[in-house]
């Protein structure tokens, strides 16, 4: 806490024409592209988990030098390790319009962000969000509001837009736990997602919250299973609003393969249910029905009707 008050004392010392900002403490932005516009337009891109994030971030990664080279800068976990700084964007979604840490966390992402000398800012971390629904709090993305308030007060100063990719919750669900496996839980899929509570894992909801937020025109969801096979990569690039970037090139995008029932088993130790039964996946569904439909044809939502439809 000590830390926090020194680096707001810090920032607030230092002018943004008298210093490159250094977001991790170890990327320095020199970005030629003129003037900095006087409204930065940020692209975040929070999430979801599970939902191609890791392949989003290693398509922009391999590509930073050509990004960067269009006057836009881009911010991925490792340029946001810094405590005193980039950390404090990480923590958006500890967001209280009540308190003090927060107003003055708020203070130094807009300092940390003004000075990164670019029109437009890309940021992809799905952690802008908390962690991974099953880890530590119970629910489904019970901070998603925070952020979204924390991310209303910024668009005083910025631009912003906002981009989310959702899949079918049952997959979502399964991949999160078989994600968690390898990592340490010995829990059985039931066990996992009892936390986080089959009836609270609605998109549709967190889409109400972005509307409640004052958010909508800004935000968009696109739905994993609409992205089409073949160009996945291009779909990406275009969602985050970088579709002048190597028209024409085919983009790979290609994520982490998903372990099979068999291997996440032989890493449990013991036969224990890891995922829906055929029963409980109809069930689940099922519920969903009119909440998924509503999401999927919600003007937000860049996905047909039937994404999700097997």
């Amino acid at each position: 806490m000590l830390a926090f008050f020194h680096e707001a004392a810090y920032m607030g010392s230092h002018s943004a024409e008298s210093m490159d900002f250094c977001a991790s403490g170890r990327r320095f932005w020199r970005i030629k592209a003129g003037l900095v516009a006087a409204r930065q337009q940020i692209i975040i891109h929070a999430g979801f988990h599970r939902c191609a994030s890791t392949a989003v971030q290693d398509m922009l990664r391999a590509r930073r030098a050509a990004i960067e080279a269009t006057g836009t800068a881009l911010l991925l976990r490792e340029d946001l390790e810094g405590w005193l700084t980039g950390r404090q964007l990480r923590l958006l979604y500890r967001h209280q319009d009540d308190s003090l840490v927060s107003s003055l966390r708020l203070k130094l992402v807009a300092s940390m962000l003004k000075r990164i000398r670019a029109d437009r800012i890309v940021i992809s971390e799905e952690l802008l969000l908390g962690l991974m629904p099953g880890v530590r709090d119970t629910g489904f993305y019970p901070h998603f509001g925070n952020f979204l308030s924390a991310v209303k007060a910024l668009s005083r100063s910025f631009d912003i837009e906002l981009r989310f990719i959702a899949r079918r919750q049952d997959r979502f669900l399964e991949s999160a736990y078989a994600f968690r496996v390898p990592r340490g839980t010995r829990l059985s899929f039931p066990d996992f997602v009892a936390p986080i509570g089959l009836e609270n894992a609605s998109w549709m909801r967190l889409l109400r919250q972005v509307e409640e937020a004052g958010l909508a025109s800004a935000c968009r969801f696109g739905v994993l299973e609409s992205m089409p096979r073949a160009k996945r990569g291009r779909w990406a690039m275009n969602f985050l609003g970088l579709d002048e970037l190597a028209p024409g090139e085919e983009i790979r995008l290609s994520g982490n393969r998903r372990l099979t029932e068999t291997e996440l088993i032989d890493i449990l130790g013991t036969p224990k249910q890891v995922r829906f039964t055929d029963a409980e996946r109809a069930a689940f569904l099922e519920r969903l029905t009119a909440d998924n439909a509503a999401f999927l044809a919600h003007p937000m939502v860049n996905a047909p009707a039937d994404a999700w439809r097997d």
